[in-house]
């Protein structure tokens, strides 16, 4: 059972009808219908009677409808306390990101964070995850998000992990006709493949090593320059979904998945030995739910 899904609720019973309540909730009324039927399953009751104009709630969905709004009610009540408390981190976090994670964190960070904790200032750079290491364990950044990569330790840092995100093989639409529906790593060798070192050496610990050889495809340390060279049509590489998720969603890219499913560590990393401020905290937990909204 879904807090938004008791919310449709109290405004169709407000309302007495599907089609006001999902005017005045700005969603599609196929859309507000499922959500009451996938309520009325959890529950195990009918909630509405449809009627010629209307609905009105059966004697299950009229005890919901007394229980509703104090329900809601607390939830506004949490929503303002966590946000009082919110508004009292202050100070500035020193953020590092890696490159093909900008995309899918820098905007939502800048937005969603700054909205919850308006008194913190939020600065963003970007890359690579060697650089980002270093800057983090010489005290210039507070705090660096990035793939973990194979065999890498990270002395005098404190690591922790934040999300998982799927690795793809992408190409240019229309030209995986060849692949089918999933791909398995021993096929890559007959690609024309062009990947940065990071991500072949991440395939490479992913996999049985001799499935894929060290020497495989074109190398360019810019994962930017990868995507352009994708988008052309002149290659094909492996990519992590969070990166390329816009463009899969304008049509710029096609992708498959790998059998078995092949997945990257995404971990946060601050200076080892001490506790982090309560700002740098924050951060880490808005990037582990943007993490999660983009893995599911």
């Amino acid at each position: 059972m879904e807090i938004r899904q008791i919310e449709y609720f109290a405004v169709i019973v407000r309302e007495g009808s599907f089609s006001r309540a999902a005017r005045k909730l700005h969603i599609g009324q196929p859309a507000l219908s499922k959500q009451v039927q996938a309520l009325e399953r959890e529950l195990g009751a009918e909630l509405l009677v449809r009627l010629p104009g209307g609905v009105r709630p059966t004697a299950a969905g009229a005890r919901l409808a007394e229980l509703a709004p104090a329900f809601l009610g607390s939830l506004d009540d949490i929503r303002s306390a966590v946000r009082e408390a919110a508004a009292s981190l202050t100070g500035a976090v020193r953020l590092g990101v890696s490159p093909s994670l900008v995309a899918g964190l820098a905007g939502h960070l800048e937005e969603r964070f700054a909205g919850d904790h308006p008194r913190v200032r939020l600065e963003i750079v970007e890359a690579l995850p060697e650089f980002l290491a270093e800057r983090v364990a010489e005290g210039r950044l507070d705090l660096g998000i990035f793939t973990r990569r194979p065999g890498c330790g990270y002395p005098g840092l404190a690591v922790t992990t934040v999300g998982f995100d799927e690795l793809l093989l992408v190409a240019k639409p229309g030209t995986l006709s060849d692949v089918g529906p999933r791909v398995t790593p021993d096929l890559l060798p007959s690609l024309r493949l062009v990947v940065t070192p990071g991500f072949r050496d991440l395939l490479r610990a992913s996999v049985d090593p001799g499935r894929v050889p060290d020497g495989i495809g074109s190398r360019t340390d810019s994962i930017h320059r990868v995507r352009d060279l994708v988008v052309r049509g002149e290659y094909r590489s492996v990519l992590p979904s969070a990166f390329v998720r816009d463009d899969l969603a304008a049509g710029a890219l096609t992708a498959v998945g790998f059998e078995p499913a092949l997945k990257r560590e995404l971990v946060a990393v601050t200076r080892a030995g001490r506790k982090s401020a309560p700002a740098v905290r924050a951060v880490i937990e808005t990037v582990r739910r943007r993490l999660g909204e983009l893995e599911g």
